[in-house]
């Protein structure tokens, strides 16, 4: 075993790949490997990422050939899925993976069970946690029988519109419905998203505009980190990645989260995800099986899940910062925000956005000193400038992914 790791961080596009890079170089001056969709992602464009690499996205089906050739290459002492589609990819193939290479992730039936929000739900009331009322059936019943006119009558609105299984990528798979008039379109839109086309609807949680998460690092049965935080504004709006949060101690929510993953007997990080009645009950929303898009906060304040989940797993706890978590603290989220407005105008207000994140005392999650990595657009717009490609070049992959040693 090397006296440093060298980690490969997946998902190089997504800005959460940035903080855990960063986070795992301070705690553990760990080597980092990282993999985007292109020679000039995020990741890759960081100040915390020794190797680049260049592999196919998740839902690509040579991503996995992708993914073994850095293992091959590179030999990294762990890898450290990211997003949802890299987390199951790696999931299902992890019995083939390399003996060298490490990685925590929960059993194929507790992951099945968090990325099926129906499976959640029916998990959830066996333990006495309260989850929506569900209107699926009905919808369904009323899809069928042709979308009368008049048949949605039945259906107490506003209603919350969600894929049924977890999907990557980032795109939008939520939605708040007021206006029954607008349910069929988003309704086929939402099911045109999701993996396997399903939709749930539910009642509305309305009796606070925050979403409530709760990550947790488990492993060997105990709960190895916890934190709890209060999502204040998110995009799209009442469900979505959050752009203003705060830490917030919240003992039911914790309590919930501990009970549903040790249930599970769940190994690695999730986030527990609820909303809150008028009353102050919590409803469970969701369990999301990987680190979560706000995960800056928690780095930035003291919980370093990702440096935790690796030095247990390889032994390198002693290497470990000696310092307890922060309890209070805030964070915004400036480009997510401003890139929500900008594919929203019609809908949002601009000085609204930026007042939102532009709040006095209130650090962004922007790492001022890895400007060149935090300002790079979105893999999504920069498929669609002039002469770009929707995938690198095998000339790209074999440039960065091969002959960077």
């Amino acid at each position: 075993m090397r006296s440093e790791p060298r980690v490969l961080v997946l998902d190089g596009d997504y800005p959460t790949s940035l903080a855990i890079a960063r986070e795992l170089s301070a705690d553990l001056d760990a080597t980092i490997v990282g993999a985007g969709t292109s020679p000039h992602s995020r990741l890759a464009r960081s100040r915390y990422c020794d190797v680049p690499a260049a592999i196919p996205s998740p839902d690509d089906p040579r991503y996995l050939e992708g993914v073994r050739a850095v293992l091959e290459v590179h030999r990294p002492d762990f890898v450290l899925p990211v997003g949802y589609g890299s987390a199951a990819a790696i999931e299902a193939a992890r019995g083939d993976l390399p003996a060298f290479v490490s990685t925590c992730l929960p059993d194929p039936d507790a992951f099945e069970t968090a990325a099926d929000k129906r499976a959640t739900a029916e998990l959830a009331t066996a333990l006495g946690i309260d989850v929506p009322r569900d209107h699926s059936a009905l919808v369904a019943t009323l899809d069928s029988e042709g979308r009368e006119p008049g048949a949605l009558e039945a259906l107490a609105f506003p209603v919350f519109c969600k894929a049924r299984r977890e999907a990557g990528g980032g795109g939008e798979t939520t939605a708040r419905v007021a206006d029954p008039d607008r349910f069929w379109t988003v309704y086929d839109r939402l099911a045109a998203a999701s993996p396997t086309g399903e939709v749930l609807v539910q009642e509305s949680i309305d009796g606070s505009a925050s979403t409530y998460g709760c990550g947790l690092f488990r492993l060997d049965g105990a709960v190895e980190l916890r934190m709890a935080h209060e999502e204040l504004r998110s995009v799209p709006r009442r469900g979505g990645s959050g752009t203003h949060l705060r830490l917030r101690r919240d003992l039911p929510l914790e309590s919930a989260a501990t009970a549903l993953l040790g249930e599970l007997e769940w190994r690695g990080v999730a986030l527990v995800e609820c909303k809150r009645r008028e009353d102050g009950e919590l409803v469970l929303m969701e369990i999301n099986p990987k680190f979560w898009a706000s995960y800056a906060l928690a780095s930035a304040h003291g919980y370093r899940f990702a440096s935790r989940l690796v030095a247990r797993t390889l032994g390198f706890e002693d290497c470990l910062p000696d310092r307890p978590p922060e309890t209070t603290g805030e964070m915004t989220f400036p480009l997510r925000e401003l890139y929500h407005y900008a594919r929203h105008r019609e809908e949002e207000r601009l000085l609204e956005c930026l007042r939102a994140v532009a709040r006095p005392g209130v650090p962004w999650n922007v790492d001022r000193s890895d400007l060149g990595a935090w300002l790079t657009p979105p893999a999504a717009v920069l498929e669609g400038l002039p002469g770009a490609t929707a995938e690198p070049s095998d000339a790209d992959r074999e440039a960065v992914a091969f002959t960077r040693r």
